[in-house]
């Protein structure tokens, strides 16, 4: 078996995994929310995803300490091209990144479900455990565009041009929209000004992140209106 066919089976297995484990704990997570949905101690499910979040994490990690003790070697010994060892790094980091993105979405929709079961009993925790969950849950299309926007900035080596520096900003003011606005329906101190709370939640990354890119720096530090 070729050193390209021995990763892509590589990779399957960890897919497979990654996605099983998922499962798994979809099953006991249901089976655990119908038994506190009325009322009742939640924090052993938090501590389920913090466990399952340690054994992702861990099949993540995995892939790139693969490469790099093994893969690149057999690629290497087998004859291949550079062209062919870059794409073949770069398809175990795309799924690296992928499983990455379907374990945050994993946690998030369990504590949705969570906080909408608690709601549905009138318990007293439902809002504020679906202040963040739900609206999180909301904005998981924002979320994904946002952080595919980081990476593509984080895989320029610097120094980095505006485009993609503006492009990421842009990313995380659409992401703070739409989170705020459901958080909003749980929170109404939010819905004053959501304006005001956007600039708020971006006023961080201007100052300790675009402020080191020359390149927004030289542009004028162009804030894009909120």
């Amino acid at each position: 078996m070729s050193a390209i066919a021995r990763w892509d089976a590589f990779l399957a297995q960890i897919q497979g995994r990654h996605e099983q484990a998922r499962a798994e704990a979809d099953g006991a997570a249901r089976q655990f929310i119908a038994q506190v949905a009325a009322g009742g101690d939640v924090q052993q499910l938090s501590h389920q995803l913090m466990a399952l979040k340690g054994r992702l994490q861990d099949l993540e990690k995995m892939i790139i300490d693969t490469w790099h003790a093994k893969v690149d070697a057999a690629f290497e010994a087998d004859g291949r091209s550079n062209d062919e060892r870059v794409a073949g790094q770069a398809k175990g980091i795309a799924l690296s990144r992928a499983l990455d993105d379907a374990r945050e979405e994993h946690e998030i929709r369990i504590m949705a479900d969570l906080a909408r079961a608690r709601i549905a009993h009138s318990q007293p925790d439902g809002a504020t455990l679906a202040s963040h969950a739900v609206a999180q849950e909301a904005a998981t299309a924002e979320w994904r565009a946002m952080r595919a926007s980081l990476r593509a900035l984080n895989d320029i080596r610097p120094p980095r041009t505006l485009a993609p520096i503006v492009a990421y900003e842009h990313a995380q003011i659409a992401y703070w929209r739409k989170y705020l606005s459901v958080r909003a329906q749980y929170e109404p101190i939010l819905a004053r000004d959501p304006a005001l709370e956007v600039r708020a939640r971006m006023e961080q990354w201007y100052v300790y992140t675009a402020e080191h890119e020359p390149a927004w720096v030289a542009a004028g530090r162009p804030r894009t209106p909120i």
